[in-house]
């Protein structure tokens, strides 16, 4: 496998609940690290983060993102840049609702990374491709 690692960030508003967010979240992963900031007018927010670097971590989420393979496979050339990194946003609200759905402004983020050299565009494709044929 040429993964490096995973990265899940998910943004928790004070009008969500945290429990819920990171209930839904540990479908992909757990635990997360959280982070706080402040928005725009002063409320508070969470950030849960998390980043996965064993073999099995990535595996079991690899594993539950599988279900979308079929729908990310047509979309790699938007969804991959340059230096092999998979971009996928999924729908928060259809998390908490234990669905997979691809969204384009989901706030839920995965960046799978991927090790490959030389850094080409169509070899991101290439292993992209691989990542998702299972």
């Amino acid at each position: 496998m040429r993964i490096d690692h995973i990265s899940i960030q998910c943004l928790c508003h004070a009008t969500e609940s945290e429990e819920k967010v990171l209930s839904a979240l540990s479908q992909l992963h757990s635990p997360f690290e959280k982070q706080t900031a402040k928005g725009y007018f002063g409320n508070p927010i969470s950030i849960f983060s998390a980043r996965l670097t064993r073999k099995k971590e990535i595996e079991k989420t690899l594993s539950v993102i599988q279900c979308l393979s079929s729908s990310l496979s047509r979309d790699l050339r938007r969804r991959v840049d340059k230096k092999g990194n998979i971009f996928i946003r999924l729908d928060k609200q259809e998390l908490y609702c234990h669905n997979l759905i691809l969204k384009d402004d989901g706030e839920v983020k995965i960046t799978i990374h991927m090790l490959f050299y030389p850094k080409k565009s169509e070899d991101a494709i290439y292993y992209a491709k691989e990542v998702f044929s299972n």
